[in-house]
């Protein structure tokens, strides 16, 4: 079966593309939990829905294949923003 997610898998370090692929997804995975996990504070409701947007928009740019961006990439910018305090630039 086939994935549904518009991404050319690369070859890094002599692993094959699906075990790259296989780790990007797992770290950007990660990076989505972590961008959701937000302690409970009076900021708390803010700070999901502006994280919520954040994460919304790097998955959009995954599964539509964005061609500037690749998963490793968009994981970058995910935990660079939320780093940074996680609030969703427009």
């Amino acid at each position: 079966m086939s994935s549904s997610i518009a991404y050319v898998p690369r070859v890094v370090g002599g692993k094959p593309a699906a075990m790259v692929e296989r780790d990007d997804l797992r770290d950007l995975l990660a990076a989505i939990r972590d961008a959701l996990d937000v302690p409970p504070g009076p900021e708390r409701s803010a700070l999901l829905g502006d994280r919520a947007l954040l994460v919304g928009g790097v998955l959009r740019d995954v599964l539509d294949g964005t061609p500037a961006f690749d998963i490793p990439s968009e994981t970058d910018y995910l935990r660079r923003t939320i780093s940074e305090g996680g609030r969703h630039v427009a």
